[in-house]
């Protein structure tokens, strides 16, 4: 038998309660990802895109086991994520950690670099030595290029360097996986570029897979070889990236590729509009497609995959 993906997720189902209308009614809830299936292998890199309100974060903190699902589950390696005891989920954290969006809220301004970079290992690898801290954490820094930083405050840094100490934070312990929630889009252009080919150098030294969740489908396409669209917490579109975005096959996708100016950033969409409301029964976004017919309004289509492509549309180009 064939060993297990190192993230498989399943079915998966996140609501959040709404404010009650008032004391006395039940809570709405709001279904923000409606079944989501994902897989991704060891070493590999995976892009989630969308614009804002898709499910992007929801998913990543899913993966992170920081907010459990109503449906569905999170396996890496094979073990479930929620069915693991508070110390198996401990253990199981060394393997998956987080890089996040904002280098200069991420990093304790109060705590040394060092120190900083060391706390995972402290925190989920409790008999390390302090020797073997200091040895791994010194060479972590002079990974990310940062050989002297340990002893030196995050304000002692431009936004760039913050990012790459919370890269060695996230690589310290040597997880096998790494969400990436948006990690360049506080960047500078010119530094994005940088930070990206670092993580890219380090994806091939280390073996590591990066979940790597953007607004921004440039980078996406420079740093990911697959990609999952995500409309409204579903799936509309999968495949391999340089692919999908040379012939998007969902309308959602062909939106997104057609937003991109010619010259500059490659951005997506980033809010939807107001009147955008789901269809019922429907496929969701039947409200905002120029193509969609009667069936498109009355059932929701299905993912459908073929030939490593997976498309969500009745009537995919």
């Amino acid at each position: 038998m064939s060993d297990p993906p190192l993230l498989e997720v399943g079915g998966l189902v996140r609501e959040y309660a709404l404010p009650r209308p008032h004391p006395f009614a039940a809570a709405p809830r709001l279904r923000v990802l409606h079944g989501i299936d994902l897989k991704v292998e060891a070493g590999e890199g995976v892009g989630i895109v969308g614009e804002s309100g898709s499910g992007k974060s929801t998913l990543a903190r899913a993966v992170l086991a920081l907010e459990p699902p109503q449906a569905g589950s999170v396996r890496l390696r094979g073990m479930d994520l929620f069915a693991l005891s508070r110390r198996e989920l401990r253990a199981a954290r060394r393997h998956v950690q987080a890089v996040f969006q904002d280098p200069y809220g991420s990093l304790d301004p109060r705590q040394r670099v060092g120190r900083i970079v060391a706390e995972p290992i402290a925190a989920l690898e409790p008999g390390t030595g302090r020797a073997e801290r200091r040895r791994r954490v010194a060479d972590m820094l002079r990974d990310v290029g940062l050989p002297q930083a340990e002893g030196k405050y995050p304000h002692e840094f431009s936004g760039g360097q913050r990012q790459r100490i919370a890269i060695a934070r996230a690589l310290v312990t040597r997880p096998a996986l790494v969400v990436a929630d948006e990690p360049v889009s506080a960047l500078d252009v010119s530094v994005q570029a940088q930070v990206l080919t670092l993580m890219a150098d380090l994806q091939a030294r280390l073996g590591l897979a990066w979940l790597f969740i953007s607004h921004d489908l440039g980078v996406v396409r420079s740093i990911t070889a697959r990609v999952v669209v995500l409309y409204r917490g579903r799936v509309v579109e999968e495949g391999p990236t340089r692919a999908v975005f040379a012939a998007p096959a969902h309308p959602y996708t062909r939106a997104l590729v057609a937003a991109v100016p010619r010259v500059g950033r490659v951005r997506a969409p980033t809010s939807l509009p107001a009147e955008a409301a789901p269809p019922g029964a429907g496929c969701p976004y039947s409200v905002r497609c120029p193509r969609a017919a009667p069936r498109c309004r009355a059932e929701a289509p299905v993912l459908t995959r073929a030939n490593g492509r997976g498309v969500a549309c009745h009537f995919p180009g």
